[in-house]
C-alpha cells in the first residue's frame, strides 16, 4: 500500500499515490461519460473537460469502498480525492488506446 504520508514527504508521486485505487468499474464509468473528450485531450490535467463535470461525477462516486481503501492508505475521501481518482483513471484510459 501507498500511504499518503509517503506521497505527502515526495517518496512517491501524485500518479502513482491515485491510480492504486483505480479499478477496472472506474475506467468503465469515465470512459462511458466523457468517451473521446479523454483520447482527444491534449492536456495533461485533462482540464478540457470542465472541473463541474468532474465534480459530478465525482459526487456520486464517493463510496464505502473507496472510503476504507483511502483510510487504509492514512487518507479520508473527499470531493478532491476522488476527482484525482477519476481523472488517474482517465489517464490510464488514454495510455491503453
Amino acid at each position: 500500500m501507498k500511504t499518503r504520508q509517503k506521497y505527502i514527504d515526495g517518496k512517491i508521486t501524485h500518479r502513482e499515490y491515485y491510480a492504486q485505487f483505480v479499478t477496472e468499474e472506474d475506467k468503465k464509468m469515465v470512459k462511458r461519460n466523457f468517451g473521446k473528450r479523454i483520447t482527444e485531450s491534449k492536456d495533461e490535467h485533462l482540464n478540457n473537460i470542465p472541473l463541474q463535470l468532474w465534480d459530478l461525477l465525482a459526487g456520486g462516486y464517493e463510496t464505502q469502498y473507496k472510503g476504507v481503501e483511502l483510510r487504509k492508505a492514512g487518507d479520508n475521501i473527499s470531493l478532491a480525492g476522488a476527482v484525482c481518482i477519476l481523472k488517474e483513471a482517465a489517464r490510464q484510459i488514454k495510455e491503453e488506446t
